[in-house]
């Protein structure tokens, strides 16, 4: 398995196994020459399989990638307060349509360039539940009942079953893949794995 595929595998196994909507994953910014071919081949295959691979953004010494499912993705967007916040920070108006993804995402890399950080609305993209991402920016990331792949400050039982499926999704496929099995074997597959859940 390459440093691609293991960063892939290990921060987007959530969403490549379709419970999540998007992961970031990063790797140094040295290897992005090398990994052109790779993340090419990906994005093809992926996308017949309802998976977007993109790149996001690029600092110094890292390159960040956002795997996501696109029907996912504008449908958390359809949320109408969620619409509301990123449409007052500068988002297209049509963010939850298919027509202004490439756009939003594009602004959404001029955030993080212009910031140098990752800005608070990213946990919209990576579909935390509103209530905790409206909660973080306004107490500042403080005051929280639970952290673990987010910051919780809504229903910790909900989250805590959704931190687990993340865990086990992550463990299944990474044991998997240790085995041989292609990462796109293991996407066609994932019925038999989502049961579990």
């Amino acid at each position: 398995m390459s440093d691609f595929e293991m960063q892939m595998l290990y921060h987007g196994a959530p969403t490549l196994f379709g419970i999540k909507q998007a992961n970031l994953f990063s790797l140094p910014l040295s290897c992005l020459q090398s990994l052109k071919d790779e993340v090419a081949s990906y994005q093809k295959q992926l996308e017949k399989r309802g998976v977007s691979l993109q790149y996001l953004y690029c600092c110094k010494k890292r390159v960040f990638f956002l795997v996501y499912r696109k029907e996912s993705l504008l449908e958390y967007f359809s949320n109408p307060a969620v619409k509301a916040f990123l449409v007052e920070t500068g988002y297209p108006f049509h963010v939850n349509q298919e027509s202004s993804l490439l756009n939003t995402l594009a602004f959404l890399r001029r955030r993080i360039q212009q910031r140098n950080e990752f800005p608070h609305e990213i946990g919209f993209f990576l579909g935390y539940p509103p209530e905790d991402v409206f909660a973080f920016i306004e107490e500042k990331g403080q005051n929280y009942k639970l952290c673990g792949y987010w910051k919780v400050y809504g229903d910790e039982k909900s989250a805590v079953a959704t931190f687990r499926q993340y865990t086990y999704c992550r463990k299944k496929l990474l044991h998997q893949a240790s085995k041989g099995i292609p990462i796109l074997s293991l996407l066609e597959a994932k019925q038999t794995l989502q049961e579990v859940f």
